[in-house]
């Protein structure tokens, strides 16, 4: 079982790759709303293995809302077994989270959510920008 390791601002966190089953199925909940984020910090030929984190993680506190957070993060944070070390605790609900971060380091939560979804998903997103030079990005009216 692959596991990664994060350091946000002196806090560590675990996960571990997701099987392709799961992470397929996360992945199509994720795509009306990941492909047009990402594509819009991505540009042409930017890999998301590439992607700057501080603008990854503030363009997803922008766009994420509750409906996302209960139906992709927290879904994609368990079946990652996401783990918070200095709390000793894996983070699968509102209730881990409010255990594990406070109003004060609530970046440190999305930056959290863009080190896991590209340590799950970069491998995919990356091919697509190989095969099509960028992914689509979001249209604004």
């Amino acid at each position: 079982m692959q596991t990664e390791t994060f350091i946000i601002n002196g806090q560590e966190y675990t996960c571990i790759k997701m099987n392709a089953f799961e992470g397929n199925k996360l992945l199509l909940r994720a795509q009306k709303i990941a492909l047009p984020v990402f594509g819009a910090l991505f540009g042409a030929g930017k890999k998301f293995s590439e992607t700057d984190i501080s603008e990854a993680a503030k363009l997803i506190s922008e766009n994420v809302d509750e409906h996302i957070f209960e139906n992709l993060i927290l879904p994609l944070f368990d079946e990652a077994k996401v783990y918070c070390l200095k709390n000793k605790k894996t983070i699968k609900n509102g209730t881990d989270i409010n255990q594990c971060f406070s109003i004060d380091n609530l970046y440190d939560l999305y930056t959290l959510i863009f080190l896991v979804m590209r340590y799950q998903f970069a491998p995919f997103f990356d091919s697509l920008v190989g095969r099509f030079g960028s992914l689509p990005s979001e249209e604004k009216a």
